[in-house]
């Protein structure tokens, strides 16, 4: 069964960009942000068109002439009470009107996150490096024949990541699980599920039926930065970091509301 999903249809074209960039000299780290750049421009853009940016004008204007009214009333309860449910009534509508758009600005980053996860998240270890593996439920044996290895209580084994032309098959029970190294760096591998369908395994998935719920892969992490905690050092910050920044920016360039 293939691993990608519907959100994965763009990795392809996505990869071959990313390879052209790194042929160019471009560092992952700089196209990390080229990517996020991207998404961000893209999603005000989509926000943009979408949004019907008229009419969230006046009803901005009319909800702060509400709360100005709001602010300097001292009269009876009972008018008060109508100052509120009109602001209450004038956010809801806000909200109806900037709610769509706000979602498809999404869109974007949203196709693209599963590539970066993917692309940037987990690499292959050198060939011999000793890697943990670990089945859930811990009772579910995994071995190896090659070399034999068999689990500890914990479900947990180390062996030898092994070269691409000479792949390890795991096993449980009898049943086989899959074979590494995958063909492509994941942390987890599991049993086909419903959420597959929008975003896929890189790494293939374990068959059905057999006593295995989930592998991990004690893979090493990409690391973009080589300053700061763990959490900065990854992919997520600097794309994150780099959309928000673009997306402001042009929200405050073309006066979006």
């Amino acid at each position: 069964m293939t691993p990608l999903g519907l959100l994965d249809l763009p990795a392809p074209l996505l990869d071959l960009i990313d390879q052209g960039l790194a042929w160019l000299g471009l560092p992952a780290l700089l196209r990390v942000l080229l990517a996020g750049s991207v998404a961000g421009a893209a999603g005000a853009w989509i926000y943009r068109r979408c949004s019907p940016q008229a009419r969230i004008a006046d009803l901005r204007r009319e909800l702060a002439a509400v709360q100005a009214q709001l602010r300097g009333y001292d009269g009876a309860f009972a008018g008060l009470l109508d100052l509120i449910r009109r602001q209450f009534a004038l956010n809801l509508r806000q909200l109806r009107l900037t709610a769509v758009a706000a979602l498809l600005a999404g869109l974007p980053a949203l196709l693209v996150l599963p590539w970066l996860s993917n692309r940037y998240e987990a690499t292959f270890p050198d060939a011999s490096t000793p890697v943990r593996i670990c089945a859930e439920p811990a009772a579910a044996a995994i071995a190896s024949s090659a070399p034999a290895l068999q689990a500890g209580a914990d479900g947990c084994l180390q062996l030898p990541w092994p070269p691409a032309d000479h792949p390890i098959p795991l096993h449980a029970a009898g049943h086989a699980l899959v074979a590494l190294p995958p063909a492509r760096p994941a942390t987890v591998i599991h049993p086909y599920r419903w959420f597959n369908l929008l975003v896929g395994n890189p790494a293939g998935y374990l068959p059905d039926g057999t006593a295995v719920n989930l592998l991990r892969l004690d893979l090493p992490r990409q690391d973009l930065l080589g300053i700061g905690p763990g959490w900065l050092r990854g992919w997520p910050a600097p794309f994150f970091a780099a959309a928000l920044a673009v997306s402001l920016l042009l929200h405050r360039r073309w006066r979006l509301h």
